[in-house]
C-alpha cells in the first residue's frame, strides 16, 4: 500500500509581484455561471499534482446524460467557516477543509481526474439551482463510474489502520483493484479474530486489539453522521472507502461492521459505537443486493426516515430531501414531495406526515414522534407531527413493519385506522380508548459527575422497577419476568421459551459482571434458585437480549399504572398521563389531556397489552369506552 508523500506548499499559484495589479485575475473570486438547462450539471476537472500543493481545477457545464466518465466524491462538509482556497479556472474558490483534504487524497500526480463534488459543482448561493440539482442528485451518483468515500478522521491514533494495511509500500497505485481486494482480505482476518474473541479485551491478541480500537476511530469519522451520504453510496454503481492511506471496498467494510454488531457485548467493551451506522448504508437496493441474505431488503419511506434519524443535515428540510433518491420515495407514481427550499419546515413535515399515513394506511408515523421533554410538548402547536429532530436517540417500537429478535406487536388487534384531519388547524382526529393512567415513573438515565447523561446499569433498573411493583401480589419470579420483558420491550415475545432461557442467561451475566466489578446487587436475580437458573439458561447467548435492554431503554422512562401494569415510555411522560390504544397503531400511546383536546406524548411498551389484550376487554364492553381523540 502506497503512503502518500506530501510536501507543504501553501503558496498561491502565482506570486503577485510589485507590478501585478490588485485586480489580477488570480485575486478574483470564482463565480458560477448559470446552468443552461434544468438537466445540466457541472463536472470538476482536477489538475495533476502531488502532496499538499495548491489545488487547481476547472469546471465544465454539461448535459447530465452526456457527461464524460467521472467519479463522485462522498464526504462530510465539516464546519462551513473552516475553509481553504483552491483555484478554479484561475480564480479563488473557497472549500471546506474536508473537501480540500479529499481532493489532495484523490489527486493523481500525472493524470487529470474528472470528479463531481456538491460544494463545488452546485452554486450553493442559488436556492433555485440547489433545489433543481437536488432533484438530479440521484442520477448524478448513479451515473458516476465510482463513488469515492472520504472518511476524514482527525485522530492521530488512526495511523493504526495504516499499520494494519501496510501491504506494499512500493505500489504507486493505492486505489488499484488488487490493493483494495487485499485490504478486504486482511480486514476479513482481523474481524474473524474479533468474532471469536472472549468478551474481555485483555484476552485479545495485539493485532485484534489494534483493529478493534482502529474501528472505533474509523466510526468516529464525521462522514458516518451525515445524511446525504446515505443516498450517495446507496445509488452508486461501485463504492470504495478511503481513510488514512488505505483504500477498501465499501461494501466489505459495511459487511464487517455488521458482523461485529452481532457481538453486542464485545463492541460495547471495545467502545465501538456501531448502532445503525452500518445498517443505514444497506437501505438502498444496489447495496442490499450486494448483501443479499445478510440485511433487510424492503424499506418503505417511513422506515427509511426513521433508520436514518441519527444522520445530520444542516437544513431540516433535508431530512426528507436527502432520501428522495430511494425507490420508496415514489408514492402513487409521484415523489412524496418536491424539493423546495422556500417552504416552511413545519409545513413540509405536516405534508410528509399526512402522506405517510395515507400511503401506509396505519398510524405508524405517530411512533416517530419524540419529544425532548415536557416543555417541548407544551410549546409545540402540533404534538403529533414528527419533527425528525436529531436531538434524541430513542429506538422506535412501532415505526417498523418488522421487528428484531422474534418480537411482534399488535396492540390494536389489527383494527384499521379511523382518522380525519382538520387542515386549517392541523388537528388530527383518531379513534381509540383509554385503558389506564400512569401512576409513577422513573428515569432510565442519570447524570454523572462530569455532567454527561448516561444509562443506569441494568441491575439498577431492575431494582428500581421492582420498587414500582412493590404492591404486586404476583410471585417474585413473575414480577422479575415482567420487568425483564418490559426492559427489553417484549424480547422474543413470539417464542416465550427462548425469552426464559435468554433472560436466565442475562441474569447470570449481570451477577457475574457485578462480582467482577466488586459490586453487590441488592436484589435476588435468581428467586427460582441458582441451579434452576443455570438449567434454564442452557448455555444461551445474551447478545440479543443485551442489545434490546441497552438500546430500547435509552431516552425512556419506566412507569407503573393505576391498574398495576408496568411499561416503558417516552422521557416526557408524567403522572396522570393516559395510556391509550389507537386503532391502526401496533403499539400503545401516551396522551395528555389539553383543554378538551390531547397532546401526543409518545409511543409506549406496556407489558400485558402488546398482543391485543386490551382490545379483548374493550370488545366485551365492560371496561373501556371508545372515543375520538383530537390531537393538536
Amino acid at each position: 500500500m502506497t503512503h502518500s508523500k506530501r510536501k507543504r506548499d501553501d503558496s498561491s499559484p502565482v506570486s503577485p509581484g510589485p507590478d501585478r495589479p490588485a485586480s489580477s485575475l488570480l485575486n478574483r473570486d470564482y463565480e458560477h455561471s448559470p446552468l443552461a438547462t434544468k438537466t445540466s450539471i457541472r463536472i470538476l476537472e482536477l489538475q495533476p499534482g502531488e502532496g499538499t500543493g495548491t489545488l487547481r481545477c476547472k469546471l465544465h457545464a454539461v448535459e447530465r446524460d452526456h457527461a464524460l466518465a467521472y467519479e463522485a466524491i462522498s464526504y462530510s462538509w465539516g464546519r462551513s467557516t473552516d475553509t481553504r482556497v483552491i483555484y478554479c479556472d484561475g480564480k479563488k474558490l473557497k472549500v471546506t477543509v474536508n473537501l480540500r483534504d479529499a481532493l489532495w487524497r484523490i489527486r493523481d500526480p500525472v493524470d487529470v481526474k474528472m470528479l463531481w463534488a456538491d460544494a463545488v459543482c452546485i452554486n450553493q448561493n442559488d436556492n433555485a439551482e440547489r433545489a433543481n440539482q437536488v432533484k438530479q442528485m440521484g442520477s448524478i451518483y448513479m451515473n458516476a463510474v465510482r463513488v469515492l468515500v472520504w472518511l476524514d478522521v482527525p485522530n492521530a491514533k488512526f495511523g493504526d489502520f495504516d499499520y494494519l494495511f501496510d501491504l506494499d509500500l512500493n505500489n504507486p497505485r493505492p486505489h488499484s483493484d488488487s490493493q483494495v481486494g487485499r485490504a478486504s482480505l486482511l480486514l476479513e482476518e482481523y474481524v474473524a479474530k474479533l468474532e471469536a474473541a472472549d468478551i474481555h479485551t485483555e484476552g485479545l491478541d495485539p493485532d485484534s486489539n489494534v483493529v478493534g480500537h482502529a474501528f472505533g476511530h474509523l466510526l468516529d469519522s464525521p462522514w458516518f453522521t451525515r445524511l446525504w451520504v446515505v443516498q450517495e453510496v446507496g445509488l452508486a454503481r461501485s463504492v470504495v472507502a478511503m481513510f488514512g492511506d488505505t483504500t477498501i471496498d465499501f461494501v466489505d467494510l459495511i459487511r464487517f461492521i455488521l458482523r461485529l454488531e452481532c457481538r453486542t457485548l464485545l463492541i460495547d467493551q471495545l467502545g465501538l459505537v456501531t448502532a445503525a451506522k452500518a445498517n443505514i448504508f444497506t437501505t438502498f437496493p444496489a447495496r442490499s443486493l450486494e448483501l443479499a441474505g445478510e440485511v433487510d431488503e424492503d424499506w418503505d419511506f417511513l422506515e427509511l426516515m426513521e433508520v436514518t434519524r441519527g444522520q445530520k443535515a444542516s437544513d431540516p428540510r433535508d431530512y426528507v430531501y436527502a432520501l428522495l433518491g430511494h425507490p420508496s420515495a415514489l408514492i402513487d407514481d409521484a415523489t412524496i414531495v418536491e424539493p423546495d427550499y422556500n417552504i416552511k419546515v413545519n409545513d413540509l413535515l405536516f405534508n410528509v406526515a399526512v402522506k405517510l399515513m395515507r400511503s401506509t394506511n396505519t398510524l405508524r408515523v405517530l411512533s416517530a414522534v419524540q419529544h425532548i421533554g415536557d416543555s417541548q410538548i407544551e410549546e409545540r402547536i402540533t404534538s403529533w407531527i414528527p419533527t425528525w429532530s436529531r436531538d434524541t436517540s430513542t429506538t422506535s417500537l412501532g415505526v417498523s413493519r418488522d421487528h428484531y429478535f422474534d418480537v411482534s406487536y399488535d396492540a390494536c388487534a389489527g383494527f384499521s385506522p379511523d382518522w380525519k384531519l382538520e387542515k386549517s388547524t392541523k388537528t388530527l382526529k383518531v379513534h381509540g380508548f383509554v385503558f389506564d393512567v400512569i401512576e409513577d415513573c422513573l428515569a432510565t438515565e442519570e447524570v454523572d459527575e462530569q455532567g454527561t447523561v448516561i444509562q443506569k446499569s441494568t441491575d439498577q433498573l431492575i431494582l428500581e422497577a421492582s420498587q414500582l411493583r412493590s404492591n404486586s401480589t404476583d410471585s417474585t419470579l413473575d414480577v422479575l419476568l415482567d420487568i425483564g420483558k418490559t426492559l427489553t420491550v417484549g424480547y422474543s415475545n413470539d417464542k416465550p421459551a427462548h425469552f426464559l432461557s435468554a433472560f436466565a442467561a442475562f441474569r447470570l451475566h449481570l451477577t457475574k459482571e457485578a462480582y467482577n466489578q466488586g459490586r453487590i446487587i441488592p436484589l435476588n436475580l435468581a428467586p427460582e434458585g441458582r441451579s434452576k437458573l443455570r438449567e434454564t439458561a442452557k448455555g444461551e447467548g445474551i447478545d440479543g437480549i443485551y442489545w434490546a435492554a441497552s438500546r430500547f431503554c435509552t431516552g425512556r422512562k419506566i412507569f407503573s399504572t393505576q391498574n398495576g401494569l408496568l411499561g416503558l415510555g417516552p422521557c416526557a411522560l408524567k403522572e396522570g398521563d393516559l395510556c391509550c390504544i389507537l386503532f391502526g397503531a401496533s403499539v400503545p400511546f401516551v396522551l395528555r389531556s389539553d383543554n378538551q383536546k390531547y397532546k401526543l406524548v409518545g409511543e409506549a411498551y406496556v407489558q400485558g397489552v402488546m398482543k391485543g389484550e386490551a382490545i379483548a376487554d374493550w370488545m366485551l364492553g365492560e371496561r373501556y369506552q371508545q372515543k375520538v381523540f383530537e390531537l393538536n
